[in-house]
């Protein structure tokens, strides 16, 4: 995210970077057009841990508090689920926002261990899918062992990796990136939000990135 731009050649996938958080329902869709477009085009991605609401407290607190109920909140979540669904992804109700800053250090903690992608899809899914509060370290020991990490060593290191995510954050903050998702495409594009697919394919295709058929 801090490298200049810099010219992508069809000799190389081209770099997807994707700053996010566990804990916000559109990061949760953006995920299922991400695994649509990588499938398609030769992309490397990276997902940035954005902590979105460091405020939270460690227990979490109700969504409510978060947005106060209104017309368009009960909007935006009746289209979240509409697009949940229609991307056959699984979404319960969750009231409860929690603190994901221990969520996003574990999965970087197994990014350095080999099991990023294992981890990344059980913190979506037990937020989404499972209705888990992952501020909770029983629920990320739980995941951390699903995914064969050593819990041990997890725990020994997550103050390490949460000063980590502290430091992404705040990075991104810097350069002036509030929200999540937002996707950046070969250092030269950014796209906000959960976007249609078709406008994901538009702009790999507008850059350049080579179909995975291709050859």
């Amino acid at each position: 995210m801090t490298a200049p731009l810099g010219a992508h050649t069809q000799a190389e996938p081209m770099k997807v970077t994707v700053i996010s958080d566990y804990v916000c329902p559109w990061c949760y869709i953006a995920s299922d057009r991400v695994k649509t477009f990588s499938a398609e085009f030769d992309v490397d991605v990276a997902w940035w841990p954005y902590e979105l609401h460091p405020e939270t407290p460690v227990s979490g607190r109700h969504v409510d508090e978060l947005i106060a109920p209104s017309a368009r909140a009960e909007a935006s979540r009746s289209m979240i689920k509409e697009l949940a669904a229609a991307a056959d992804l699984p979404m319960q109700s969750n009231r409860w926002v929690a603190n994901s800053r221990q969520a996003l250090a574990l999965a970087e903690f197994a990014r350095d261990n080999g099991q990023f992608d294992t981890v990344h899809n059980a913190l979506f899914s037990a937020v989404f899918a499972e209705s888990k509060n992952i501020g909770d370290p029983g629920v990320l020991l739980e995941i951390a062992g699903g995914a064969g990490l050593d819990t041990a060593q997890w725990e020994a290191e997550s103050a390490e990796y949460a000063a980590l995510v502290e430091r992404t954050t705040a990075i991104a903050r810097q350069q002036g990136f509030t929200s999540t998702p937002t996707m950046i495409f070969n250092e030269q594009m950014m796209v906000p939000g959960a976007q249609d697919i078709e406008i994901y394919r538009d702009v790999l295709q507008r850059l350049g990135a080579r179909p995975r058929d291709a050859g």
